[in-house]
């Protein structure tokens, strides 16, 4: 259940201006110096870590005095230097002030009293009451303070265990009755409802465990406390109050548990496929509590630089190489990597390099350096065609010249620096393109870090449905949620059965962290394929040359530019036959119809224009089954040509020719604007209106340009 909001009331003035001090005391205990209370991995580190975030989001408070106790710490997390601490806080506090009290370690309830105590360094299990920091006098201390706000946190486990924060369920219960957690539970909330300013965050629930996990090198609670102080819990003010905090911590938690059982499901899946027994068993839920009974809000920081734009990072890069250039489906794809999926992206071919440039292309996108502390994310797409050779290895062939093995293709994912990979193989082929794709997934597989494969061998009949199944489901994705890699392959898997395309997945033990869509805390944004503004990637030119046009005569000067026209779109004009035509491509190619049909009706074009710029990406039989159900539709057309706003653009420059300089001018405007699609899109222009004047040319480039100062620069430059 999605926690609740607290009513809250603004209260950063104060800390901003010095008027109040955070007061903040963190203990963390990996060694014990009792053998029987069992050491842990992170909890130091938790309470490190979290000093340091704590410290970024509270630059902008003046007064403000951190004490840590953890192994690694110049104060020890022994009883004594704890109390010492805990005691100098609470003297010196004044009411306006705020107190944080963070534990993590493990706690036990003692047998007699049934008293929680929390265990330290030194804490001995035969005299607990003596050795160890009693919760109850701990509260008592707080309960005399004049602070009218302060807060508990406890990384802790209140499954049975015997530790209060358990290491992944390795300590055995022998004596269940010892569970604080009923205890530990009325006593926080006994303490709530005797002060307004008091707050309490547990790392989870009754009978559930604190799960701590290698590759976050800390336990998750305590994780994404640190990431929302470092400004993921931040509100649209730059904000980080303990309410949204808690909300914060709550969601992202309970989502990283989902994706790692999404990823257990996925190998389990795999094994039985193989016959295998020995099954993973799932992570139980892990639910943070908040106990508080109505509070003002507690202000813990300000988001650093809330107000200026950060610059960003490329810790997402992606490659993109499509051997059969100029889908449009691949190109959707890329878009929706690049806007959505915040990948840096360069797309291949590219105009002015040849195939075999791909292959430094690939080297370079798995190891190019970051300047980020981001985890790094590649994701690398190859499209192609198998080809077998003598030994009976094959070939992946990209565009006409380039041929990559599948061991030297190893050899770079091995050498590669980046922590987590995402590779997507794309083959067309033979029969056997199936198995030999298997071989492919069995020999690129890392042993160690984080990886993804996935592949698929569509058929000739129809080369673009594995691409068709990669954008629908990207486009499928919650706009409010991140798509982790897990959940997307699961997605492609139940699509793509139901196409009858087989699936071949390969997910190392660690890879459930890998986000296809980041997480963001800004408006989310869902991704729809449709081209209201292409983005910058490198797409290279189409196959077919710039049409060469003889100039005019040099005794025949040029008129004097007409006034720009405005052309009314093909859509408005021919509204009927659009939506026919797009409710029967979407029979046939899916979702991504509205994009492809979008691309083709350019301003000036009819409705037998789109389908003739339609059928070359479409197999075969989509091909005809088009051209017999746009029969009827095209004999609706009205016999003129779509109109303009200026009736004065239709002068003797509508059947001009357009030289190869002022072609080349347009593509330098353009490029400045737009960056190297500029010659794609005015290729394309041309290819689809060869009888297109110098001024709608100009005025159909324009609209590709984001920045209207800058598109009307562009016009005044070229008319």
């Amino acid at each position: 259940m999605c926690p609740l909001s607290v009513s809250t009331s603004r209260s950063t003035h104060a800390l901003e201006t010095g008027e109040a001090k955070l007061w903040s005391l963190l203990v963390g205990v990996n060694q014990y110096q009792d053998a029987r209370l069992p050491s842990l991995s992170y909890s130091a580190s938790d309470c490190q870590g979290l000093t340091e975030a704590l410290a970024e989001a509270t630059q902008g408070f003046p007064r403000k005095e951190p004490i840590a106790h953890h192994d690694f710490a110049t104060h020890p997390p022994t009883l004594e230097a704890v109390r010492q601490s805990l005691e100098q806080i609470v003297a010196a506090a004044q009411p306006q002030d705020t107190i944080l009290l963070y534990f993590s370690g493990h706690g036990v309830l003692d047998r007699e009293t049934g008293q929680v105590v929390l265990c330290l360094a030194d804490t001995s299990k035969d005299n607990l009451l003596q050795t160890g920091l009693k919760l109850p006098d701990v509260l008592e201390l707080l309960q005399k303070s004049q602070v009218h706000r302060q807060m508990l946190w406890l990384d802790a486990c209140h499954s049975g265990d015997l530790t209060l924060r358990g290491a992944k369920g390795e300590v055995t219960i022998e004596q269940p009755e010892l569970n604080p957690a009923q205890q530990l539970m009325e006593v926080l909330r006994q303490r709530a409802t005797q002060s307004r300013g008091f707050y309490a965050l547990l790392s989870c629930d009754r009978k559930q465990r604190s799960w701590e996990f290698p590759e976050l090198k800390h336990g998750l609670f305590t994780y994404y406390l640190m990431q929302g102080l470092r400004g993921e819990a931040a509100d649209t003010q730059g904000v980080i109050d303990a309410d949204g905090l808690y909300k914060y911590v709550y969601h992202q938690t309970i989502q990283y548990i989902d994706r790692l059982n999404h990823q257990l499901r996925l190998m389990n899946q795999q094994k039985r496929s193989r016959g295998e027994l020995d099954l993973h068993p799932e992570y139980p839920l892990q639910t943070p509590k908040r106990i508080v009974e109505g509070v003002g809000e507690l202000v813990l920081g300000l988001k650093v630089d809330e107000r200026i734009p950060q610059p960003v990072k490329h810790s997402r890069r992606a490659l993109v190489c499509d051997g059969f250039a100029d889908s449009n489906a691949v190109y959707a794809f890329s878009r929706a990597l690049q806007t959505a999926g915040n990948f840096a992206l360069e797309y291949f071919p590219q105009s002015g390099k040849a195939w075999t440039d791909a292959r430094y292309a690939i080297q370079s996108c798995l190891r190019s350096p970051v300047s980020s502390q981001e985890p790094e994310t590649v994701l690398l797409y190859l499209r192609g065609r198998m080809e077998a050779i003598a030994d009976g290895e094959a070939w992946l062939v990209i565009g006409d010249s380039l041929r990559l093995s599948r061991s030297w293709l190893q050899q770079e994912l091995r050498r590669s620096a980046t922590a987590r990979q995402i590779i997507l193989l794309d083959f067309l082929g033979t029969e056997r393109s199936s198995a030999t794709l298997q071989e492919w997934i069995e020999e690129l597989q890392l042993s160690g870090g984080k990886q993804c494969i996935i592949a698929a061998a569509p058929s000739d009949r129809a080369p673009e449905q594995f691409t068709h199944a990669l954008l629908e489901t990207l486009a499928a994705k919650e706009p409010s949620s991140p798509l982790s890699v897990t959940a997307w392959m699961d997605e492609l898997q139940q699509k793509l059965e139901r196409m009858g395309m087989p699936l071949h997945l390969w997910l190392s033990e660690t890879a459930s962290e890998i986000e296809v869509f980041p997480p963001t805390t800004l408006t989310a944004t869902k991704f729809v394929p449709s081209p209201p503004k292409p983005p910058r990637i490198e797409k290279p030119a189409v196959s077919h040359s710039t049409p060469k046009v003889q100039p005019p005569a040099a005794a025949a000067s040029p008129p004097p530019a007409p006034a720009p026209a405005t052309p009314l779109p093909a859509k408005e004009y021919f509204s009927q036959q659009y939506a026919q035509l797009e409710k029967i491509l979407r029979e046939l190619v899916g979702p991504i119809a509205p994009t492809l049909l979008s691309q083709v009706a350019t301003p000036n074009s009819q409705p037998h224009h789109w389908v003739e710029n339609l059928l070359p990406i479409l197999s075969p039989q989509q091909q005809n089954q088009l051209r017999q159900q746009s029969i009827s539709l095209l004999q609706q057309i009205p016999g003129s040509q779509p109109q303009t706003r200026s009736s004065s653009c239709a002068t003797s420059w509508q059947h001009e020719t357009l030289s190869e300089n002022f072609i080349h001018q347009c593509e330098q405007a353009l490029s400045a604007a737009i960056g190297p699609i500029a010659t794609f899109l005015i290729q394309n222009t041309i290819k689809s209106q060869p009888q297109i004047s110098r001024s709608e040319l100009i005025e159909i480039l324009a609209t590709a340009i984001h920045d209207p100062l800058q598109a009307a620069a562009f016009r005044r430059r070229l008319l």
